[in-house]
């Protein structure tokens, strides 16, 4: 939530300061250039500057103090959640009963978050889609001899076209948090070679998922208390060695990650489609849809970015 904490602090200076500051040196110059009214000791000129600094104690006060006020609590409030959420995810990294519990938790806040956000969905019907947000968190993997299995650089086209593909097809803004790559560590042999559909779902329950969920909280810290609320909950993004039949999986709905090749990355825009639908088996036959099989597509029908704009992971803030 450090993030949203963030983003609200620049967006206060950018949208509010910034044009307050403007509005005052403009201000500044009309007073300069005021003709004196002498027969009152240009008082004219009194009444225009004392305006100028009721203005600017004001901006000081509510604004340039408020902001500050309010980042620091909401860091302070962002901590808290992120221990809370982290000591609870303990739970939910334990193989068969966590990981079962964290799925129908992801399914429970999905709903939940889905029907707060029909007054959007009544927007998009009418063709109103204003501008909404969407987080991911990249984590880079290595392999048994601790070689990273890709880097940033490699990663950047991909994250490029993804940025471009919903941005144009959903009116979605897509931001990369962070790109993480672990540490050197002996990660098994079944963190770096998974398997999609069914055995996805197999390898979330059992060890796999355990070591994911571990992973995330560790070096996508800030969204872990999002993750668990759902509001504006941040995809992680695992890059592995292989997918087994693919280049790339997602849970959908019940889960709150989603891995591409790292070697071949280019269905990373696909797979956050998936993330964002409501079955993650869902494929369209349209070779440029964004969710055609072999990925590659980059559009969306409009009841498919309707659905995708009412996730958890896409919001207005």
């Amino acid at each position: 939530m450090a993030q949203l904490c963030d983003e609200f602090h620049e967006w206060v200076e950018e949208e509010i300061e910034k044009p307050v500051k403007e509005w005052r040196e403009e201000r500044v110059e009309k007073c300069k250039r005021r003709r004196c009214k002498k027969w009152c000791l240009c008082c004219n000129k009194w009444f225009c500057w004392i305006e100028i600094v009721l203005v600017a104690v004001i901006t000081f006060v509510v604004i340039t103090v408020g902001k500050w006020v309010i980042r620091v609590v909401c860091w302070t409030v962002n901590i808290i959640i992120d221990i809370l959420a982290g000591i609870i995810s303990i739970i939910l990294m334990i193989p068969i009963i966590g990981r079962l519990i964290k799925q129908l938790w992801n399914l429970i806040i999905e709903i939940v978050w889905r029907i707060v956000g029909l007054v959007g969905v009544i927007l998009d019907l009418f063709g109103i889609d204003i501008r909404k947000k969407m987080r991911i968190c990249i984590i880079i993997l290595r392999d048994e001899n601790g070689r990273e299995l890709t880097s940033p650089a490699n990663l950047q086209p991909t994250i490029d076209d993804a940025i471009n593909v919903w941005r144009n097809s959903a009116n979605v803004k897509l931001i990369v948090e962070n790109i993480h790559t672990v540490i050197p560590t002996h990660l098994r042999e079944r963190n770096l070679d998974v398997e999609c559909d069914s055995g996805a779902w197999t390898d979330d329950v059992l060890a796999t998922g355990s070591n994911y969920e571990l992973i995330a909280n560790t070096y996508c810290f800030d969204g872990v208390g999002r993750r668990l609320l759902g509001f504006a909950a941040p995809i992680v993004v695992f890059a592995v060695r292989d997918i087994k039949g693919k280049r790339g999986c997602s849970l959908g709905l019940f889960s709150d990650y989603v891995t591409i090749e790292a070697r071949n990355p280019g269905c990373l825009a696909h797979e956050l489609g998936h993330a964002n639908y409501l079955y993650w088996k869902q494929h369209h036959d349209d070779p440029n849809n964004l969710m055609f099989s072999n990925c590659g597509g980059t559009e969306l029908k409009k009841w498919q970015k309707i659905i995708m704009r009412d996730s958890r992971h896409i919001t207005y803030i």
